[in-house]
């Protein structure tokens, strides 16, 4: 089955505002409604589809709320995961397509192969923020799912600016069958890097923006 990977652009401390939450102002409690309502539709999409995770996805998102993630239900991770994407989508930007695979994990192994390479640093290769699971601000474990789907990613954009920067450099000494996919990647960094760069300094500019991805399906 293909595997769809989305990305949108936060600000990390609104996300982490509704995990272990407390004091919400009043349009945070408004967004916290529409967070339950998407929850509870996701849990309805998903009794359609006849899966069971063994936790709904509206009491994972009660129990991130309450700051912890604690079941232990064999496919919990997917809830507590599926409950923290519609925080995110709900303190993001739009969503936008990066693009679809068939399997994002062998693709984004054998980009950074690639890249590496080609001298690009560690630390700016893609598959570990592509991968890396929830923002590492949260001060409990959230179990990953099984499976891998739903799968997580986040990516400051302060370093966004030299990862861009690095691909490009070796873009055109990258295998053709990766060449496109890693043009996509650069677009979608640089779509928020850029701006994000440009505006430090104006009322919405941020320090911890991040862009933030997901995988389903």
């Amino acid at each position: 089955m293909s595997k769809v990977v989305n990305y949108s652009m936060a600000n990390r401390g609104q996300v982490l505002r509704f995990v272990a939450s407390s004091d919400l102002s009043a349009d945070e409690s408004r967004r916290l409604d529409k967070m339950r309502t998407a929850a509870r539709a996701r849990q309805d999409s998903l009794y359609y589809q006849g899966v069971d995770w063994g936790l709904s996805v509206p009491e994972a998102l009660e129990e991130l709320m309450a700051g912890q993630a604690d079941s232990s239900a064999d496919y919990a991770g997917s809830a507590y995961y599926a409950a923290l994407q519609i925080i995110i989508d709900h303190n993001a930007s739009d969503s936008a397509t990066l693009a679809t695979y068939s399997s994002p994990v062998t693709f984004f192994s054998a980009l950074d192969d690639a890249l590496s390479a080609e001298g690009v640093p560690a630390e700016l290769l893609p598959w570990q923020y592509i991968f890396s699971g929830p923002p590492s601000e949260i001060g409990f474990r959230i179990p990953r799912p099984v499976d891998g789907s739903p799968e997580i990613g986040i990516w400051p954009l302060a370093k966004a600016v030299p990862a861009v920067e690095a691909y490009r450099a070796v873009l055109d000494r990258i295998d053709p069958e990766l060449r496109y996919d890693l043009e996509e990647l650069i677009k979608a960094l640089d779509s928020w890097a850029s701006e994000w760069s440009e505006g430090q300094g104006a009322w919405w500019w941020a320090e911890d923006g991040s862009i933030f991805f997901s995988i389903t399906g």
